[in-house]
């Protein structure tokens, strides 16, 4: 399986939250991104 790029994981959290700015997404560090996306995921799960 291929990892999941940094312009995936954006194009994901935008649509998940609509009103944050695409921008503040592309400025998280790949760390902040990653944990950025196992938080809304682990949300979801619930």
């Amino acid at each position: 399986m291929k990892p999941i790029t940094r312009d995936v994981l954006i194009n994901a959290l935008a649509k998940v939250k609509p009103e944050t700015p695409r921008v503040m997404f592309e400025a998280l560090s790949d760390k902040a991104l990653d944990a950025e996306f196992r938080a809304v995921t682990a949300e979801y799960n619930e």
